[in-house]
């Protein structure tokens, strides 16, 4: 769902329209969105060629519109939520710049779409400068989405980032969180006892310093 280079090909008056993404990085992927109504059908495939002129990756696009036809929601409201998304991409990508990915582009769109504040994510990104924050982001979301306050989340994951924590242990703060919380924890309780477990096996803020990344991410 995350792969570049993705086409849309939509069936109108009998031949197909073809949109494809600009400097695509792997071969075009055909996929024929079926909303039987070929004005409405129209109106998304515009909806995304208009955010492929942008710049914005198409993958997601083609996902959100999948989504909604698989959820056999009304074509406007595909439209609007395939133009929702495009909106969240491009403002994720102003926030993470100079160079986000295309996973970090969809972590900091879902981000937005849960509801944490632009601030939030510019504070993910002067964290780890030269790293992928896709898991920050995604568990960052998560933690919010069970119920742990936003201000609460934040400061827990970007800490955890600064003294050094790998992306594998913060995946592992975000599932221990979720299981506490399953199990009749709340939210930030839990939040604060998995982060003080993790904390207790990096290096000292000084050591953390020290070994922080530089340069651009590979």
């Amino acid at each position: 769902m995350r792969a570049a280079g993705v086409a849309l090909v939509g069936l109108m008056c009998g031949a197909p329209l073809v949109v494809t993404a600009p400097h695509a990085q792997a071969p075009s992927q055909a996929i024929a969105l079926a909303i039987p109504d070929a004005k409405a059908r129209q109106a998304v495939e515009r909806e995304i060629a208009r955010a492929v002129s942008r710049g914005l990756p198409s993958a997601p696009l083609v996902a959100k519109a999948m989504e909604g036809i698989t959820k056999q929601a009304a074509p406007d409201r595909i439209r609007s939520a395939v133009a929702a998304q495009a909106q969240r991409l491009e403002q994720a990508r102003g926030l993470l710049g100079p160079t986000p990915s295309e996973a970090e582009l969809v972590s900091g769109a879902e981000a937005l779409a849960a509801g944490i504040p632009t601030a939030m994510l510019k504070q993910v990104r002067a964290a780890w400068p030269a790293q992928s924050v896709v898991m920050p982001l995604d568990v960052l979301t998560e933690l919010v989405a069970r119920g742990v306050p936003p201000k609460q989340a934040l400061e827990r994951v970007v800490t955890l980032m600064r003294r050094g924590a790998t992306p594998v242990q913060i995946a592992g703060l975000g599932a221990a969180v979720q299981a506490d919380v399953a199990a009749g924890l709340a939210p930030d309780a839990a939040l604060e006892v998995r982060a003080r477990g993790v904390m207790s096996l990096l290096p000292s803020p000084a050591a953390a310093a020290a070994l922080a990344p530089s340069g651009r991410r590979p």
